[in-house]
């Protein structure tokens, strides 16, 4: 599943090739025709990600996705449509093609391929929403009601306004989204692993950055979240805000910042050695999800 600097590096994106430009939405494949009418010629003012979730603002309505396992955008384009071929769960490499143009002199889009959820365009690209698993247009309550479901995310240290139509949120500093995160791990009992991945403690943190921010934290996954002294929190809370950036900086998760193949300390290397101990790394199932970590210096 895409993780939050993956969402981060999709709403810049969106923001690029489309905000501030009319747009044409369809649904290729027919399950989001309704909103795509509600979105079609619109101008999208500006994209944003909290989390796991992009939200793209039009006026008063605001389009929701959410990836999900297997979700990701395509984005095809002339040479003025700079963009990232593919974001989100499967990659794609970019597809070269001869553009030709409408009578209006917007760029006429390749046919659809596979189950295309929804499909924008805009003059001179197109982008293609495959397997998300939420696709909807919200109001301003609803898509505040999502917010308030939300833990602080990491890569949102100042939250901007919505705009006159819509709901204004609160500027908050690292500080104060750290503090929150830090409340919300003291008023739960289970394990600070299973904590990670609740995005109502944090948002934004899959199982990737779960499992290699413990590790280089040396802490015990199944330690109660509210046993966690609160300086360890607070350092855990820095070292995945630290990953997070990384990744939407460089549109990877890797945690080994030595240079070399390795990308991972823990994730999917179980049964290995330990590269800090020596102590064989191991696995387990944990909330639906596999969980990796080194028992032998993840003690705390």
């Amino acid at each position: 599943m895409p993780e939050g600097h993956t969402l981060h590096r999709l709403a810049a994106q969106i923001n690029t090739v489309f905000a501030g430009h009319p747009w044409r939405v369809s649904s290729p494949q027919g399950r989001f025709s309704a909103g795509a009418e509600r979105l079609d010629g619109q101008v999208p003012q500006h994209a944003e990600a909290w989390g796991k979730h992009l939200f793209v603002h039009l006026g008063p309505a605001v389009w929701q996705v959410h990836l999900g396992l297997y979700g990701a955008f395509s984005f095809r384009g002339d040479a003025d449509f700079a963009a990232e071929a593919t974001i989100g769960a499967p990659r794609a490499a970019a597809v070269t093609f001869e553009p030709t143009y409408d009578d209006d002199g917007w760029l006429i889009p390749e046919p659809p391929k596979g189950a295309v959820r929804a499909r924008v365009s805009a003059r001179h690209g197109w982008a293609d929403l495959r397997g998300p698993t939420t696709c909807a247009v919200l109001d301003p309550t609803e898509y505040q009601a999502v917010i308030d479901r939300l833990g602080p995310d990491p890569l949102r240290q100042v939250m901007p306004g919505q705009g006159e139509s819509g709901p204004q949120l609160p500027a908050q500093t690292d500080a104060e989204l750290r503090a929150t995160f830090l409340h919300n791990l003291s008023r739960r009992r289970i394990s600070i692993a299973a904590a990670l991945m609740d995005q109502a403690v944090i948002a934004g943190v899959g199982n990737i950055y779960r499992a290699e921010s413990l590790f280089l934290e040396r802490l015990d996954p199944y330690t109660p979240s509210n046993q966690l002294d609160p300086e360890r929190a607070a350092a855990l809370w820095d070292r995945l805000t630290e990953q997070l950036r990384d990744g939407v900086d460089e549109g990877r998760i890797r945690t080994v910042r030595t240079r070399g193949p390795r990308r991972h300390w823990v994730y999917k290397h179980q049964g290995t050695p330990c590269q800090r101990c020596g102590a064989v790394i191991e696995a387990a199932e944990l909330v639906g999800r596999r969980l990796y970590w080194c028992p032998g210096c993840q003690r705390d």
